[in-house]
């Protein structure tokens, strides 16, 4: 077991980092992952690969570099000798996943920065896994709290957002994406400069996580523009099973307005059409797009969506036969796009909102005269209960519906009057909003301060562009697509007339 005494040796030099200085613990961190990769390279780390009780004498929360690489090493090993992609020991029943979910929730997110492909590699193996085998939501817990311990910011887009956002909506965990979602991101993985001699410091203090998270770091995999859409389509999709309509239109509005050469993507018209859907559940009307939205854009969405457009001008003209029709003829269309449920909540809340003007007129209301003003022919007192007690239910109708004890009699609706109570409740969660929102703002701020100076914007190169002296900063630019990891792999829709 000599080897094994050489690795815990090596792994015992990094564990007292409070003591050494950032430049010592970054040239023994290097050292430690080169050794282990010599050792992988020449195949003397094979004698580990089928011992599963070696990961006993390892520490996931100190010796994270070698347990990382020993696991990686030993379900290659599996994959290898099985012939399978996912074998049985990677599996939740397996002895490897249980090795990776130990590591996933203990590692040094320090020593994890110069091994990040190989972190990143094992995320992927746990997400594919647990969609493999149906059962999703395994890892979504998993590689969220992996993905906040090791960035706590998440500021920086990586593919690991992507595979994490997919895994919650296929396991229907929306909650469980939010601690990353919420998160404002502000940059993409960058390559660093060129000319820069000297590697940077990993293991020291950074203001920002893009100086770690970079093209080089391996912690994302190549990142495409699709990919970059998607995540905030999927984003948006979350939200809106959450019915946070005002946080998906945000999400869908950076897909509808990403700029684009010539024409839209699928996701792009996707996008476009779920806006138009929760634009009338947020603000009950065709609600436009961002500004930077360009005019031949718009002309190729309102063609695409013209169903959903004809929709929402239904349903701000308040035309409940016109809105029925339009629903049931293109119904075809909703369930095929998959917005079946979302176009259902529009028609509740068109009912909502003829409901609560009747509030403003009545006090009270059989539900049996409310059918007759509202609902449209014929539809049966039960239908019209059932969507009223959903509307109440759901805190779109503020409303009590009371049950006769002789059910031979209509039920009846009687409508809240606004108290003072409520006004405070409403008061209270705005100032809450608001204090939300600052937070998020100094964020912004100190990431925009990142950006100037990576752009070449902050005061010290104005001023010095000013005075006719070059700028020595940065040579880094994330805007360039040469110096960004964005692939422009656009799926253009250019032959749809």
């Amino acid at each position: 077991m000599t080897l094994v005494s050489d690795l815990a040796a090596a792994s015992a030099h990094v564990h007292d980092s409070a003591k050494l200085s950032s430049g010592d613990y970054d040239r023994r961190l290097r050292e430690l992952v080169e050794y282990l990769r010599r050792l992988l390279s020449t195949k003397a780390l094979d004698t580990l690969a089928n011992d599963e009780s070696i990961l006993d004498r390892f520490d996931p929360a100190k010796d994270s570099i070698p347990y990382l690489f020993i696991l990686r090493l030993q379900i290659q090993t599996a994959q290898a000798t099985t012939g399978e992609a996912i074998p049985t020991k990677i599996q939740p029943s397996g002895l490897l996943w249980t090795r990776s979910a130990d590591f996933l929730r203990n590692f040094d997110r320090v020593q994890v920065r110069y091994v990040g492909r190989e972190w990143r590699e094992l995320v992927e193996i746990v997400g594919h896994t647990s969609q493999a085998i149906s059962k999703p939501l395994l890892a979504t817990r998993l590689i969220r709290d992996a993905m906040l311990r090791l960035d706590p910011s998440c500021a920086v887009f990586t593919s690991t957002h992507l595979l994490l956002v997919r895994l919650c909506l296929r396991a229907n965990a929306y909650s469980c994406a939010l601690p990353v979602l919420d998160k404002h991101i502000c940059h993409l993985p960058i390559v660093p400069g060129r000319h820069s001699s000297d590697p940077p410091v990993l293991c020291a203090e950074h203001e920002s996580s893009i100086s770690l998270v970079t093209d080089a770091s391996g912690l994302s995999s190549k990142i495409s523009y699709r990919d970059y859409l998607q995540y905030f389509l999927y984003g948006g999709m979350v939200y809106m099973a959450l019915k946070d309509w005002r946080k998906a239109l945000h999400f869908l509005g950076v897909v509808v307005s990403t700029p684009v050469a010539s024409s839209v993507s699928l996701v792009m018209v996707d996008a476009y059409k779920k806006w138009v859907l929760v634009g009338l559940l947020e603000h009950g009307k065709l609600y436009p797009p961002p500004t930077i939205t360009t005019p031949h854009v718009m002309k190729i969405y309102q063609s695409l969506a013209r169903p959903y457009v004809i929709l929402a001008h239904a349903f701000e003209r308040g035309d409940i036969r016109r809105l029925k029709a339009e629903v049931d003829s293109a119904e075809d269309i909703w369930q095929n796009d998959n917005n079946m449920g979302l176009v259902s909540q529009v028609v509740n809340i068109f009912f909502g909102q003829a409901i609560t003007k009747l509030g403003k007129t009545f006090a009270a209301l059989t539900v049996a005269d409310l059918a007759k003003q509202v609902f449209p022919l014929p539809v049966r007192g039960e239908v019209a209960e059932s969507v009223i007690v959903s509307l109440v239910l759901s805190g779109a109708l503020d409303a009590t519906l009371l049950q006769p004890q002789d059910h031979a009699m209509s039920s009846m609706l009687r409508f809240s009057a606004t108290s003072s109570f409520t006004r405070l409740s409403h008061e209270l969660n705005i100032q809450s909003q608001f204090q939300r929102e600052r937070f998020l703002m100094e964020a912004l701020v100190g990431n925009l301060s990142e950006s100037n100076q990576n752009l070449g914007l902050s005061d010290e190169c104005v001023d010095n562009v000013h005075k006719g002296q070059p700028w020595s900063g940065s040579e880094v630019n994330p805007v360039l697509g040469e110096e960004v990891g964005l692939e422009m792999d656009e799926d253009l829709m250019g032959d749809i007339p």
